[in-house]
């Protein structure tokens, strides 16, 4: 099973860092995330598909202050 195998080769790179806690819980993450894995990879792809989806990455600028206008600091006073 891909889930094991995958599961094994961590231990065999890793497997000194990990508590035997962490190692179950390392051992179901794999067996869980298999599903999700294999309907992935039932999906049907031609070399020229484009992406389904396109990703606009968020870019967080520097928000200039505002500023009142002229009107409004005139009606203020």
């Amino acid at each position: 099973m891909e889930a094991e195998a995958r599961y094994q080769q961590i231990l065999s790179q890793y497997g000194s860092r990990f508590s035997a806690e962490e190692k179950a819980s390392l051992r179901e993450m794999n067996l869980v995330t298999q599903a999700s894995l294999e309907k992935v990879r039932a999906f049907s792809l031609e070399n020229g598909d484009g992406p389904a989806l396109y990703l606009k990455p968020l870019v967080e600028r520097e928000k200039k202050p505002v500023q009142p206008s002229a009107a409004a600091a005139a009606r203020k006073s």
